[in-house]
């Protein structure tokens, strides 16, 4: 009786694991997402100072809304890190920007334009 089931229901159930995981590998989900990873990841990850500076000026003029005040100083914290070529600062800020506003921002401009 359990071998129909079996025959039956593991094909959906592989089928349904298989399409989460793709999703979930699909990458960044908001065109500011699609932007940050290769105009910041990619030069945070080789430590692309110069990079980083020019980008961060570009997230910094590019506050969303009021309801984000500290983007730009985030952004400039970014900039002003990667300057000094102290990539434990850089990835404080990224980080301490994300935190407080990445869930955010996915909920209130999921198609919004960037840059």
């Amino acid at each position: 009786m359990t071998k129909p089931f079996l025959r039956t229901t593991f094909p959906l159930i592989a089928s349904l694991a298989l399409a989460t995981g793709v999703a979930a590998a699909a990458g960044p989900l908001t065109p500011l997402g699609q932007w940050m990873k290769p105009n910041m990841g990619a030069p945070l990850a080789g430590q692309d100072f110069p990079t980083l500076q020019t980008n961060s000026d570009v997230v910094a003029g590019k506050q969303p809304s009021a309801d984000y005040p500290q983007w730009t100083s985030f952004a400039k914290a970014v900039g002003s890190a990667a300057a000094k070529k102290d990539i434990a600062a850089v990835k404080a800020a990224c980080k301490q920007c994300h935190d407080t506003y990445k869930e955010k921002y996915k909920k209130e401009f999921p198609t919004k334009a960037f840059p």
